[in-house]
């Protein structure tokens, strides 16, 4: 610029046979590059090997947003007109592509709602494209008011998008995914600037910033105002990546080496932090899968790290393949 059982007792006779069947959830991590053409590579979680590379056609390059829906992957692309692929997990090759309008420049996020995906685009002022996932064609257009521009980020809680911006200070569109009109804006507090992340938990939204040190405001998304501020420790600077996991909320900084912060969302204080191997340097990507977190970075060639929620330390690490470089976004697809 990232599961009761009763018991009965008798008297007499010795209780029956009781049959536990334990449900084990398998999938699959997915993270895309900054690349020409684009890639991404599906990723065994267990084993943090590569499974397969998605390759994009000819001119869709930067991946910069992945989303999934359906047990389908879409990723979206930094160039013009924005592009968004829809990629088979299980070949992992391409089943159709969704143009955008002209204008609609560098998909710069994506999320989904309600059977539908959501394109944010780096351009001014922003839109959001909602997409049909099965014919990969244009619903309707969102059109951010005036001065709202170049969407960073998108989420979605409680059947509305919100969508975050290149702006001091930083707002933050409640958007209604039905008609994709504007329902109400939060302006962040002065010097909180540039929403880089979104993430929602238990009912919040929470939003991280392009500051030094970086900030994630908590947001009340009916009314659109401030609940309360995190701050975070000295050097954790720029929140490039927010997540949530078994209550908590996970932000990834601009830093060297890399650090992902585990973050109270009741009192909005830091937990515990997770310190990058030497060398994985500026966590740019997050996601969660199968109860762990998972860390994109900024280098080449890019590397996901494996991290435990209850530790905050390294499982394991996938680096990827040469000229895999800059894992700019991760998702995940269970199975």
């Amino acid at each position: 610029m990232s599961t009761v059982e009763e018991e009965i007792f008798y008297i007499v006779c010795p209780p029956p046979p009781v049959t536990t069947t334990t449900t084990t959830t398998v999938g699959y991590v997915f993270a895309g590059y900054g690349t020409t053409p684009g890639y991404v590579d599906k990723i065994s979680p267990s084993t943090m090997t590569l499974v397969k590379t998605f390759i994009a056609p000819s001119g869709h390059n930067f991946v910069h947003g992945l989303t999934t829906l359906s047990g389908y992957i879409f990723a979206g692309y930094y160039i013009s007109p924005g592009r968004v692929d829809k990629i088979s997990p299980s070949t992992m090759s391409l089943v159709k592509t969704f143009t955008a309008p002209s204008g609609h420049n560098s998909v710069y996020a994506l999320t989904t709602l309600s059977g539908y995906i959501f394109a944010g685009y780096y351009i001014s002022p922003g839109r959001v494209d909602k997409i049909s996932p099965s014919t990969m064609s244009l619903v309707k257009t969102f059109t951010a008011p005036s001065g709202h521009n170049y969407v960073l980020s998108l989420t979605s809680l409680s059947g509305y998008v919100f969508a975050g911006y290149y702006t001091d200070p930083g707002v933050v569109d409640k958007i209604s995914p039905s008609t994709m009109s504007l329902v109400k804006t939060f302006s962040a507090p002065t010097g909180h600037y540039d929403v880089l992340s979104l993430t929602s938990l238990s009912g919040y939204v929470f939003a991280g910033y392009f500051t030094t040190t970086g900030l994630v405001d908590k947001i009340s998304p009916s009314t659109m105002t401030l609940v309360k501020t995190f701050t975070a420790p000295s050097g954790h600077n720029r929140v490039w990546a927010l997540t949530s996991l078994s209550g908590y909320v996970f932000a990834g900084y601009d830093a060297t080496p890399g650090y992902v912060d585990k973050i109270n969302p009741s009192t909005i204080t830091l937990v515990k932090t997770f310190t990058a191997p030497s060398g994985h340097n500026y966590v740019i990507s997050l996601t969660t899968l199968s109860g762990y977190i998972f860390a994109g970075y900024y280098i080449s060639p890019g590397r996901v790290d494996k991290i435990s929620p209850s530790t905050m330390s390294l499982v394991k690490t996938f680096t990827a393949p040469s000229g895999h470089n800059y894992v700019y976004a991760l998702t995940t697809l269970a199975t």
